[in-house]
């Protein structure tokens, strides 16, 4: 915890004491029970008395039956300890809020920036007008992709709109990362109770994907630490604030994952779809770009290879259901 005292939010005791657990030895930890960050005034008692917040609570899953139920948490949280800490907090310096890139990317195929169908590199620059615009349109019938996307840019949106309109003492940047890889460190007991992010990488080692799986992009990727380090990184260097961070080593396809996952060492994985190896860099070079640039650049964020990140993923994985008992493993 690089020698700070660290106060998170959890929604129950028993995520609390994981955590207390976890940490251990390492830094000073203690946690505040927020069951619902949605609700007015949830974060009052939390941001007593702290220097700095990085604000990272918002649900992420795509099948979401209606628009608030993403939409409404993701921007009542953001503005709602935004208001916490201009009530109850005058000595904070910065607040920092985990937004996406999905608050950045216009889906394909919108906007002039496709039309002669080369890749696009989207930088802090650029914004998501694209999803809004569909949940207006749409409601409850869009899209759930579209719902997520609202939901991010929706809330980072009001976060920029907050300190424009109440000028705190303390200033403000994002963190806008794409799809994050790496160990996993949060209490999971079995392979249904993983993220969307984190399921959809181990659907590739337990036979639940195909060649087809392989053939198209899946966007851009991050590794987890990289991800954390940024949100330090942001809260601590003073030229920081104000600024949009995209965090993002770069484009990824199945192809790319099942490469280096039957490049494993030790007994193969069963069922891992083959498809073409060495296929992923073209798949690559015509895949939109999230430019992780800036971060690399202002933050001085060094990307962690996907190579690294994905046999990190897995061993922690392996670890974590092996001590739950999980049947799934990597030999069934």
């Amino acid at each position: 915890m690089n020698g700070y005292r660290v106060r998170g939010t959890v929604r129950s005791t028993e995520k609390g004491e994981y955590l207390k657990k976890l940490f251990d030895g390492v830094g000073k930890f203690e946690y505040v029970i927020v069951e619902d960050i949605a609700k007015p005034g949830a974060f009052d008692e939390a941001v007593k008395g702290v220097d700095g917040i990085a604000h990272t609570a918002s649900p992420f899953y795509l099948d979401a039956p209606t628009t608030d139920e993403l939409i409404k948490p993701a921007v009542q949280g953001t503005v709602g300890i935004m208001e916490s800490a201009l009530k109850n907090c005058p000595q904070l310096k910065r607040l920092v809020i985990t937004s996406s890139v999905a608050a950045v990317i216009v889906p394909e195929p919108t906007g002039d920036r496709h039309k002669n169908g080369a890749p696009y590199t989207f930088t802090e620059e650029d914004w998501n007008t694209y999803s809004p615009g569909v949940i207006e349109k749409e409601g409850h019938e869009a899209p759930g992709a579209d719902k997520y996307r609202a939901s991010k840019t929706l809330a980072e949106r009001a976060a920029w709109d907050f300190m424009e309109k109440n000028h705190p003492s303390w200033d403000f940047a994002t963190i806008n990362p794409p799809l994050v890889l790496g160990p996993v460190m949060h209490q999971v007991s079995s392979p249904e109770s993983i993220n969307t992010s984190v399921a959809n990488f181990w659907g590739f080692t337990q036979g639940k994907k195909t060649d087809d799986d392989l053939k198209e992009a899946m966007g851009n990727w991050v590794d987890v630490r990289n991800v954390a380090e940024a949100h330090v990184l942001a809260l601590t260097k003073p030229e920081a604030g104000g600024n949009r961070f995209i965090v993002s080593a770069g484009p990824l396809n199945g192809q790319d994952i099942v490469d280096i996952i039957h490049d494993f060492p030790g007994d193969k994985i069963p069922n891992v779809p083959v498809g073409q190896p060495g296929k992923g860099a073209e798949i690559r070079a015509k895949t939109n770009i999230h430019s992780g640039a800036k971060a690399e650049k202002e933050l001085g964020i060094k990307y962690v290879s996907l190579k690294v990140s994905v046999e990190d993923m897995y061993k922690s994985l392996q670890e974590k259901f092996d001590k739950s008992g999980s049947k799934e493993s990597r030999t069934e």
